[in-house]
């Protein structure tokens, strides 16, 4: 695989949530191999656990849509392994397809954003806090999974769409601002993917007509984004079966309104 530039992961730190399973596990292992050690994070510790130790890693149960538990695995994993370098946001959940609005549920709505929404927001919050605070400000890098269903609308389950569409959103509005620290930020749109996401379904799309990648082929864009050089931060890397992962290019509005869309200035060190 191609890499996008020079960032060395060889001796640094990674935190996954949704590590426990799926394209977070794939990622797990992918980050460990090239030469990171790995806190993994998932709502099943468990599971966590059990990646964590295949990888001679840190496994660690948290529920992303708090913000205190958040806070609290960036800092364990910093009392473990002493930094953070890297963190991947792909802790994500369906509860069930939406498309009927009038017959949404309300306490599935909150849950699936407080995870797939929420726990990015939550975490990148976190990875920024956490990355600041290292003695040395080398690279860093956060790093969230949406989804196709996040730069196209995914008729079938629109709340599903609002989530994905906030994390590409987001992640490209704090780029600017963090790319002056040295902090790149990227956002991963697999296609559908086998993850616990998918449930049973895989059978019937495969019979349609569309086909389902295997979690280890958005492990390979999550590493393509991991090593981009800082020019492409805001990146939104796209995932797709049988093709290599790339770069998507979002059309510029040209608008008078642009010149009040400049990139928050960083804190001032401290002396």
């Amino acid at each position: 695989m191609e890499r996008g530039g020079s960032v060395q992961l060889q001796g640094r730190v990674a935190l996954v949530t949704g590590g426990g399973s799926g394209i977070g596990k794939a990622a797990a292992q992918s980050l460990a191999d090239e030469g990171m050690r790995v806190c993994v994070v998932d709502i099943d510790g468990a599971a966590a656990s059990a990646v964590a130790a295949s990888i001679d890693g840190i496994g660690l149960q948290c529920d992303v849509s708090d913000h205190g538990q958040v806070d609290g695995v960036f800092a364990t994993c910093v009392e473990e392994f002493g930094s953070m370098d890297l963190a991947l946001l792909n802790a994500g959940i369906t509860i069930r397809w939406s498309g009927d609005i009038g017959e949404l549920d309300v306490t599935d709505y909150r849950k699936s954003v407080g995870v797939n929404l929420d726990g990015v927001v939550f975490g990148a919050a976190a990875a920024v806090r956490t990355l600041r605070a290292r003695p040395e400000r080398t690279e860093g890098a956060i790093l969230a999974t949406a989804s196709l269903a996040g730069i196209m609308p995914w008729h079938p389950d629109p709340v599903y769409t609002l989530g994905k569409h906030g994390v590409v959103g987001f992640m490209r509005a704090i780029a600017p601002n963090l790319a002056p620290e040295m902090i790149a930020v990227h956002t991963i749109c697999p296609g559908i993917t086998e993850t616990a996401a998918l449930g049973n379904r895989r059978a019937l799309l495969e019979r349609i007509g569309v086909p389902v990648m295997e979690p280890d082929a958005i492990a390979k864009a999550v590493l393509l984004a991991a090593t981009a050089p800082l020019d492409q931060t805001g990146g939104c890397w796209v995932a797709q079966h049988d093709k290599a992962p790339w770069r998507m290019e979002f059309a510029e509005v040209p608008t008078p309104d642009s010149l009040l869309n400049v990139p928050v200035a960083p804190p001032a060190a401290p002396e």
